[in-house]
């Protein structure tokens, strides 16, 4: 008899068991493989130890084990329950039933087993059994290289339908989450050609594939004849997650231009570490594919924090939804990775922290590209504003002007009654000249607010160049546009200036012309127009010059 052994506490059917029920088995690591009559021979010796956690977890590539429960069913009728083990992962559980030292039932179940058919359709091991009256021993024997982590339930029915019930609802709505952004974000790359939003797509159907192979979904659903697949799902999709997770973090953050040499070096872990995976399956060994994985995870998460501090020192405002994701994806990677290598206690928050945390990562970012994408279309409409506008004056350049008039030319009633001025400042060469170019600009800013605060709301200015203004007045005919032009000559000399203790006036010419049948295109009356403006300066300046033909209306000088 082993002087360790404890016997382990006896369950009845009849109470609750709503935690893990670890502390109730007893274990028998493997050293050589077993058979059931020879593992239960050991637990009759006393060989087998009492599990001293809650949740078993004996860490990666860990020796196949065998954990035995005593169940008694103290009533006069047949209980059913489940022995419930959530997870997915494991390559073989065998179990098999013991009364009066015999085996009255046996089932196989994981990736390894020839017979495994999975009845319940639910991502974990089920172990039904009605039970009779008296007292039943099950022993179950684990194995697989992968974290060997077993969380053991015993539940009736109804608590196993709540429980399906919860996962159904937890994981239907991270997943129709995660794939509604996938779809979402990938329909923006289609539209506009910009490559996070494909990397980011990327990134997102890793996390959802990801998620598929180590909860179990994936096996029943994707790929429910491939056992070999589902094997190797693990540790290849963590390698891809966080590949396509640092392409994502290089075009996002724009590291090819604020840091190049670190943007090489990210790119080329994303060839080593999948080529390090690719070995690994090439040479069939599982446990050095895991260690890759597990250490890339780990290696990543640490990394996107300091991508995202970096890219913010360089001024990057979209790296804070990235910097603020990142920690909270890796705080719940680290937390799922130290659960299933045991360094941490392992039940449901730390299984389930890397996929919380990650979700939440994805919503940050999704508002992250949301809010580069916003500021990117106010920097090109800013960009657009400033192309049509004049930088000194802040009115209208002259491509601006032609984008705003020529669309108006095709309404019949333009054409029939438009008028064009061109206003030109006299002698403004003479003025800075003798008062200097920071004169001059304050001239023409004055000049141009006063123009503009006197034209009508649907009225277009704009500076056509050096001191010339133009403006084009929209169902107006040559009289109306004749009494607009005298006013502004007359508030042009009105205006004041002091340069040098000195007072300084300004006048200005202005040329204009009215649409005709004669004169009915754009180009036509801007020319016209010109000649008019210079036909009031060489007549002297300080008026204007109107009409189709070179009659000129001359009005007094001002008084200053």
């Amino acid at each position: 008899m082993n002087p360790n052994a404890v016997h382990a506490k006896e369950l009845y059917l009849s109470d609750k068991h709503n935690k893990p029920i670890g502390l109730s088995l007893k274990q028998y690591i493997e050293d050589e493989r077993l058979n059931a009559s020879q593992a239960y021979s050991l637990l009759q010796q006393g060989q087998f130890s009492p599990v001293s956690q809650h949740i078993s977890n004996y860490g990666i590539n860990a020796k196949p084990v065998w954990l035995s429960l005593t169940l008694i069913n103290n009533s006069q009728t047949e209980q059913e329950k489940t022995i419930h083990i959530d997870n997915y992962w494991l390559d073989e559980v065998s179990s098999f039933w013991f009364a009066d030292d015999h085996i009255i039932h046996f089932e196989h179940q994981g990736d390894l087993s020839l017979f495994y058919q999975q009845e319940s359709q639910q991502p974990s091991f089920n172990l039904n059994y009605r039970y009779p009256p008296g007292k039943t021993t099950v022993l179950i024997r684990v194995q697989t290289p992968d974290a060997m982590v077993i969380p053991v339930y015993l539940f009736d029915q109804q608590e196993m339908a709540k429980k399906n019930a919860f996962n159904a609802y937890s994981y239907g709505f991270l997943y129709g989450s995660i794939t509604a952004l996938l779809i979402y974000n990938f329909i923006l790359y289609v539209g506009l050609r910009l490559k996070s939003y494909l990397f980011y797509s990327l990134y997102l159907l890793n996390f959802l594939l990801l998620n598929f192979a180590y909860s179990g979904h994936g096996s029943l659903w994707l790929w429910p004849d491939s056992p070999i697949w589902q094997q190797w799902s693990i540790p290849i999709l963590m390698v891809s997650f966080c590949t396509s997770g640092i392409l994502f973090a290089c075009h996002f953050l724009r590291l090819k231009f604020q840091l190049p040499t670190l943007n090489k070096i990210l790119k080329s872990l994303c060839i080593i570490f999948p080529a390090l995976m690719l070995l690994a399956a090439v040479l069939q060994d599982r446990v050095l594919g895991l260690i890759f994985a597990f250490d890339l995870m780990l290696l990543f998460s640490g990394l996107m924090i300091v991508l995202g501090i970096l890219s913010l020192n360089f001024g990057n405002i979209s790296a804070r939804f990235f910097l603020i994701a990142s920690i909270s994806s890796m705080i719940g990677i680290a937390i799922t990775c130290l659960a299933v290598w045991a360094y941490i206690p392992f039940n449901q928050f730390t299984y389930r922290a890397a996929e919380l945390e990650v979700f939440i990562d994805v919503l940050l970012l999704a508002l992250a590209l949301t809010e580069r994408f916003r500021r990117v279309e106010n920097e090109k409409t800013i960009a657009e504003k400033m192309a049509n506008m004049d930088p000194l004056t802040r009115l209208n350049n002259r491509r601006a002007f032609y984008q705003l008039v020529e669309p108006q030319f095709t309404e019949r009633q333009v054409k029939k009654a438009a008028s064009i001025l061109m206003v030109d400042i006299d002698r403004f060469k003479s003025i800075n000249d003798t008062y200097g170019h920071n004169f001059g600009d304050e001239v023409l800013v004055k000049v141009a607010a006063l123009i503009r605060d006197t034209l009508r709301k649907n009225d277009i200015l704009a500076r056509w160049g050096g001191e010339e203004f133009i403006i084009f007045l929209p169902y107006t005919q040559e009289q109306e546009a004749s009494t607009l032009a005298t006013r502004l000559c007359e508030n042009i000399a009105k205006l004041s200036f002091t340069q040098s203790q000195q007072k300084v006036n300004v006048t200005a010419s202005i040329g204009i012309v009215t649409s005709c049948s004669a004169i009915n295109q754009l180009p036509m009356l801007i020319e016209v127009a010109d000649k008019h403006l210079y036909q009031a300066k060489r007549a002297g300046r300080n008026q204007i010059s109107a009409g189709t033909s070179p009659s000129k209306e001359r009005i007094d000088k001002l008084a200053t």
